[in-house]
């Protein structure tokens, strides 16, 4: 709950879930993530000392998915359509895509990776070679992973 308090000093919960699971649930969401996620994302936050953006649709922005998504994302609505099946860490509230404020993508995950890997609350997944950051707290048995999408 603590964290939780904290993490609102910098994010609203629109910005950390889709817009379906905002008006169906409210801040009842904030139920829906996982503690490491939460600890880490406020760490980071911390620790950059800078702004960061994840979903802007409340503010009539295009970006609703890089938080929390459920059945009806479009992402996740066209895995189902096709049959496939779709465990991202997003839908089990385990990730987040975000940009910060100042930095390029590339930076701030090196930054991560050079800086904090020792320091971090949690191992955690950085998708390498694309223009956000996504951070997610799936353990691959190291402190940092880096894949490839």
């Amino acid at each position: 709950m603590e964290t939780i308090k904290n993490l609102q000093k910098h994010f609203e919960l629109q910005e950390l879930v889709c817009p379906e699971v905002y008006e169906k649930y409210g801040t009842r969401a904030w139920n829906f993530f996982d503690p490491r996620l939460l600890e880490t994302l406020l760490f980071l936050r911390a620790k950059l000392n800078r702004a960061f953006f994840v979903n802007d649709w409340h503010y009539d922005g295009d970006l609703s998915q890089r938080g929390l998504r459920c059945n009806l994302c479009e992402l996740v609505a066209t895995k189902t359509r096709k049959e496939k099946v779709y465990m991202s860490a997003h839908i089990q509230g385990q990730a987040i895509d975000f940009d910060v404020k100042g930095m390029e993508a590339w930076q701030v995950r090196k930054y991560i990776i050079e800086e904090l890997a020792d320091e971090l609350p949690y191992p955690i997944r950085l998708e390498n070679h694309v223009h956000w950051v996504h951070l997610d707290v799936r353990d691959q048995g190291s402190k940092i992973y880096l894949f490839n999408p």
